[in-house]
């Protein structure tokens, strides 16, 4: 099975909550991290649950190429603004 094919079946498979297994945990205040480890790949995605079929992808980096602290820090942070920037045009 291909990388792309595991994301969706964790994330589309009721049976496969994301929040809590493996493959992610909740940030806080609606940002989640969604967590792919395939052979040499260890990849990072955050996101935003919008409804129930609206997942927002707002930053991610491949952790396995730089596993520093300061980096998933970094993307943390860029995640936290792009979302505060879409939550600021959605009342718009």
């Amino acid at each position: 099975m291909l990388p792309h094919q595991r994301i969706y079946n964790a994330w589309v498979d009721s049976a496969t909550p994301v929040c809590g297994s493996s493959y992610g945990k909740q940030l806080g205040d609606g940002l989640f991290e969604f967590r792919l480890r395939e052979k040499d790949l260890l990849f990072r995605v955050f996101c935003h649950a919008y409804g129930d079929q609206i997942v927002l992808l707002l930053s991610g980096y491949d952790k396995g190429a730089d596993p520093s602290k300061r980096r998933q820090q970094r993307e943390i942070e860029q995640a936290r603004k792009r979302l505060a920037a879409w939550k600021q045009w959605q009342r718009s």
